[in-house]
């Protein structure tokens, strides 16, 4: 066994710890749902990048849209591996009520690989307007994320990542202080050609509800589009 698919099982199993570790201890909510990606990059300039997002997601057992994602962000590269983000989300609920959320953050981003292994860290930073929430919500996003060949061509990937939510500050009528999710991600990639890439798997993401008596607990299935501009 190699050292890139040494480190893609090690880092799979830390993972299934972690996220498994991080259950809600009443997820006695529970819904399969169903999350569509679409995301565009574009490089502006040898500096400058641009990046734009699209994420319907349909809970009730993927039956019906719950959540609309709208994501576009202005990137500046520090070094090939390193970049620093700005971006802008429009998030509103649509099910079981309409609830508008409104979101700017920040974000590191750090590309780089260990052997054949790709490895991407992501730190964010969201100041979420949320609807009645009495308040703005500060959260910090960690995700660490691993991608490594299993095909001779390299076009077929194994694909496996984790992110913890943990929130800064408590709103009134909105999110408390503390964790609130994480999204523990395995699946496979499929590279089209050198501008499009397609990503299906499952995710495992349990959600801390503090205010209501139960937390939640959501099976997802997740598509990805990705395309390089």
């Amino acid at each position: 066994m190699g050292i890139g698919v040494r480190c893609v099982v090690i880092g799979l199993a830390a993972w299934a710890a972690f996220g498994f570790g991080t259950e809600p201890a009443c997820a006695d909510d529970s819904d399969t749902q169903q999350w569509s990606l679409l995301v565009v990059n574009k490089k502006l300039s040898e500096r400058w990048l641009g990046y734009f997002e699209v994420q319907p997601r349909f809970g009730d057992n993927a039956s019906d849209l719950e959540r609309l994602l709208i994501r576009p962000a202005i990137g500046y590269r520090l070094s090939p591996k390193l970049s620093l983000w700005q971006g802008y989300a429009w998030t509103p609920l649509f099910s079981p009520f309409f609830d508008g959320e409104h979101r700017t953050y920040q974000q590191v981003l750090y590309d780089t690989s260990v052997g054949a292994t790709g490895v991407v860290s992501r730190t964010r930073f969201e100041q979420r307007f949320i609807e009645g929430a009495g308040g703005t919500s500060h959260r910090v996003r960690s995700m660490l994320r691993l991608s490594h060949p299993i095909s001779r061509d390299r076009k077929w990937l194994a694909i496996g990542y984790d992110e913890l939510f943990w929130n800064l500050n408590s709103t009134d009528n909105g999110p408390v202080r503390g964790f609130d999710q994480n999204r523990l991600f395995l699946g496979v990639g499929r590279q089209i050609n050198s501008s499009l890439r397609v990503e299906t798997g499952y995710m495992l993401n349990p959600v801390n509800r503090p205010r209501t008596r139960a937390d939640r607990q959501l099976h997802n299935w997740v598509v990805q589009l990705t395309l390089n501009l």
